[in-house]
């Protein structure tokens, strides 16, 4: 099967870099699955989940992206994002500690959502 080149930055660092079936992107008018031999695209990124899937479609990992774009060409998607980090790496008292150390509203609400979805998880 074809598979997509997926890189995830955010500024100054990627943050990882793998070869995946497909990913689940937050786009700002909603979630989008980008497979092989996608048209071009580039997209704006809400605060919100990208879900690595695998060839049955289903989440094999998961990363919070604070925002972003996303560009879309040639079997490639690239991701650049303020804030990025594997679902699986952080704990509620985490995102509650950051969340506290936030000075701008608009970070408290990324952690806000960040908070709500792992509780969900529990």
């Amino acid at each position: 099967m074809k598979e997509i080149l997926f890189r995830i930055s955010r500024p100054y660092e990627i943050f990882s870099t793998q070869k995946v079936a497909a990913v689940q992107l937050p786009a700002v008018n909603g979630d989008i699955t980008i497979l092989p031999d996608r048209a071009p695209t580039m997209l704006l990124l809400r605060n919100g989940l990208i879900r690595i899937l695998d060839n049955q479609l289903k989440v094999v990992e998961s990363y919070f992206v604070k925002g972003g774009v996303a560009d879309v060409a040639r079997d490639r998607c690239a991701v650049s994002s303020e804030e990025v980090f594997n679902l699986a790496k952080i704990t509620i008292e985490r995102a509650k500690e950051k969340k506290e150390a936030s000075l701008h509203e608009e970070d408290k609400n990324f952690y806000d959502y960040v908070i709500s979805v792992l509780e969900k998880k529990q």
